[in-house]
């Protein structure tokens, strides 16, 4: 340890000053206790001797990342415009990155210039309407009102507000309509220039996907790629491709060295070159962590060079760091920064190792070394993906050898095809072309591999992968003479494992995958005598009400392949509504729970609180007017408008809920009956959850007469105790014109699909 300190002392030293500012993510010091304790490390400096110099030197560095680091966080913490939450104003503001577009809306990251008109730059998020959307580095005007970021949405639950905190944003600047007024210049703008050359080449020769596909491979823009190919990416473990890795910045080297020697350049010159080059792409690309590593990794190595200095390979690693977490601490909790220093770490620590084990084997250096750089890699960035995205791909490996070809290929085609643009279109529409071709056969091994069974695997398959790999490694440690001498005893026992290694994998293998619905799916679940709703869309899940206990809800929605929730509705404290509350939240990843905080409670109720508050839930309490959007789904709270009293009886207070999509509404009132609900001003709705699992309802004739409902959906038991539905409910019903009945303890699970006009319903019964 000695050895190693006084040989690598500075990238220890470096190392210091990055555990301290990574620190700043979950202890805070102030400017006068920091510099005072840093002070005190540095007479201790002039005190000490030998290694003991280096460790009181690292301490110093150490507090003083941690004194930076907190002011850095406090500074991406403060927001001038949160203040101005429900405000309009006029903004004047640059776009810093591309466009992320969607059916309903587009939202780029922005820094404002001016808010009515006076000084003030802080980066916000602004969202704009589906369509054109401006390009990164424009200029644009427009009038705006002043948002919180959304709640935690989307398949996983993804909580947006933390996302955008940990970047300095804050609020959300909604605006009707824009304008771009300018571009802005220097050097960032030269940046925009070179992106947005190679973008203009790469369309010149390519559309579709395979344009998609070479602008993320050569830029990280993936903005462009249909949904599906995204998801094929991510499942066969090849998203990192259309994220810019330090792949790019090591083949653009590469490239421009042998530029040089074919040009017979001097080694100054080329060194310059590649200066040049990694700064060109790196202002072109963006601010992304594995980019910006690279970069200060690969500029490092020429200005060792040109300096005359030994280079080191973990210096250059933590130095990159140190950039990045001097800038934003918060950078560390990012999945961009943990997979990237993660890969690189496992190729400098596992890769030679795994060359020495394939070493012998009839395999090519070039295979091999690709092998042994996608093992290590996976291995290495497996857990990191399943703890960010609940989801890792088991075929990385096979998917990444697959690739490898492909990658400098695009790259080197596609940034050839911008270079050359300027003097000659029709050359640069050709190499542009042979990119797509090249873009092509990725395509072909993302959707080949993600359709493999079990192409994604959860924690429980991660583990018997894991448990798999282990037992591989150590069969490699044993001497191979010991093994030829079990003979047939060897053959039976690896035969053996390897037969419960499959028995295992079926056994614990992943529950089945989640069906997307074409638009709107609302699944009232069969949980007997209570509720429980699932309303669903490409990008959001929600289950108002969870049934009881006894109905097991989270199983259900395992079965079905729901693993997450965007939001948990909890209608009301009684047990058939939330009894299974707790363990849906124990077991499947929630973005939100959404409460009415009524005074009368119960235990049910408050364990799934506690549940909430365990997983790190939020909970937000609701009241009418409220409103929610997530993934084209629109839900309106109408009730209940107060907590009410601890003596009232809970189903006056319940929540009811309109979810809309498109033109079709859904009304889904709980236990709150007529009384409750003709106070509402509703209209017309196409589907009807009945209140009270059918109890009688004296104006429901009434109230049925002004929603004029196409599918009602009586969620009730079988053989109830209530005698639910009643017949006064089910005449009521009967008598409504054009209205389709279903009930749950008749008809089981019930299945109402909707493209926003048209609906289709399906029962398990």
């Amino acid at each position: 340890m000695r050895k190693a300190l006084e040989l690598h002392w500075p990238t220890a030293l470096a190392g210091a000053a990055c555990s301290g500012l990574a620190l700043a993510n979950v202890v805070s010091l102030d400017l006068v206790s920091g510099a005072a304790l840093a002070a005190a490390a540095l007479v201790a400096v002039g005190l000490l001797r030998g290694g003991w110099r280096v460790a009181a030197l690292g301490l110093a560095l150490a507090l003083l990342g941690l004194t930076w680091g907190s002011l850095r966080v406090d500074a991406l913490g403060e927001s001038l415009l949160e203040a101005r939450i429900g405000d309009v104003g006029s903004v004047e503001l640059v776009t810093t990155q591309a466009a992320r577009t969607s059916s309903f809306a587009t939202r780029v990251v922005a820094v404002t210039r001016t808010f009515d008109g006076r000084p003030l730059s802080e980066r916000v998020l602004l969202s704009l309407p589906a369509g054109r959307a401006p390009p990164r580095g424009a200029v644009v005007s427009a009038s705006v009102s002043v948002a919180e970021p959304r709640e935690p949405s989307g398949d996983d639950g993804f909580d947006e507000r933390r996302w955008l905190a940990r970047q300095g944003i804050h609020v959300v600047l909604k605006a009707a309509s824009w304008r771009q007024v300018g571009r802005r210049g220097g050097i960032p703008g030269l940046g925009d220039e070179v992106r947005e050359r190679v973008a203009r080449a790469v369309a010149s020769g390519t559309d579709g996907v395979q344009r998609g596909i070479v602008l993320g491979v050569v830029l990280g823009e993936d903005e462009g790629l249909p949904t599906a190919t995204r998801d094929d990416f991510r499942a066969s473990g090849l998203t990192h491709l259309l994220a810019v890795s330090g792949q790019n910045v090591a083949f653009i080297v590469g490239g421009v060295h042998a530029l040089g020697w074919l040009l017979r350049l001097s080694r100054v010159l080329t060194e310059l070159a590649t200066l040049a080059a990694i700064g060109g792409y790196v202002l072109a690309v963006g601010w992304q962590p594995s980019v910006v590593r690279a970069g200060i990794a690969g500029g490092l190595v020429s200005l060792a060079w040109l300096a005359a200095r030994p280079s080191d390979r973990w210096h250059f690693l933590v130095l990159g760091a140190l950039v990045l977490l001097g800038w934003a601490p918060t950078t560390l909790l990012e999945p961009g920064f943990q997979l990237s220093f993660a890969a690189v770490l496992a190729i400098f620590v596992a890769v030679p190792w795994l060359r020495r084990v394939v070493d012998g084997y009839p395999i090519p250096v070039a295979l091999g070394d690709t092998l042994a750089v996608a093992f290590a890699c996976g291995v290495a960035t497996a857990p990191i993906v399943l703890y960010q995205f609940d989801r890792a791909p088991l075929y990385t490996v096979p998917a990444n050898v697959l690739a490898f070809p492909a990658v400098p290929a695009i790259l080197g085609l596609g940034l050839l095809a911008g270079a050359t643009s300027p003097v000659s279109p029709g050359a640069a529409a050709a190499l542009a072309w042979l990119a797509g071709w090249a873009a092509a056969w990725l395509d072909l091994v993302a959707r080949l591999i993600a359709r493999l069974p079990s192409a994604q695997v959860g924690p429980r398959g991660a583990a018997v992968v894991a448990v798999g790999l282990l037992a591989g490694a150590l069969a490699t440690r044993l001497p191979r003479r010991r093994i030829s001498a079990w003979g047939p005893a060897a053959a039976l026992l690896a035969g053996g494992a390897a037969a419960a290694c499959v028995v295992a994998w079926y056994g614990l293998r992943p529950a089945a995958a989640w069906t997307e619905p074409g638009g709107l799916r609302v699944t009232f679940l069969d949980v007997g005598q209570g509720d429980a709703a699932l309303l669903e869309t490409k990008s959001a899940r929600v289950l108002v009400d969870q049934g009881p206990p006894e109905a097991g809800v989270a199983g259900q929605l395992e079965r079905m392949g729901v693993r997450s929730l965007s939001a948990l509705v909890l209608t009301h404290p009684q047990r058939d509504h939330v009894g299974g509350a707790a363990d849906v939240l124990r077991r499947l990843r929630v973005g939100v729970v959404l409460d009415p905080g009524l005074a009368v409670t119960g235990p049910e109720r408050e364990e799934a609180i506690a549940a909430a508050r365990e997983r790190h839930v939020p909970v937000r309490v609701v009241r009418s007017g409220d409103e929610f959007r997530v993934g084209g789904l629109v839900l309106r709270v109408l009730w209940p408008d107060d907590p009410g009293t601890p003596s009232e009886d809970p189903n006056l207070g319940a929540v009811v809920l309109l979810a809309s999509f498109g033109e079709t509404d859904v009304l889904l009132p709980a236990d709150a009956e007529s009384d409750v609900t003709e106070r509402l001003a509703i209209g017309e709705v196409e589907i009807l959850k009945v209140a009270h699992h059918g109890s009688e309802d004296p104006g429901l004739d009434e109230e049925l007469r002004s929603l004029r409902p196409r599918v009602a959906v009586i969620s009730c038991g079988r053989g109830n105790d209530y005698g639910h539905p009643r017949p006064e409910t089910l005449a009521a019903l009967a008598a409504s014109p054009g209205l389709s009945l279903f009930r749950t303890d008749v008809d089981g699970r019930v299945v109402v699909e909707s493209d926003g006009r048209r609906l289709r319903v399906t029962a398990a019964g």
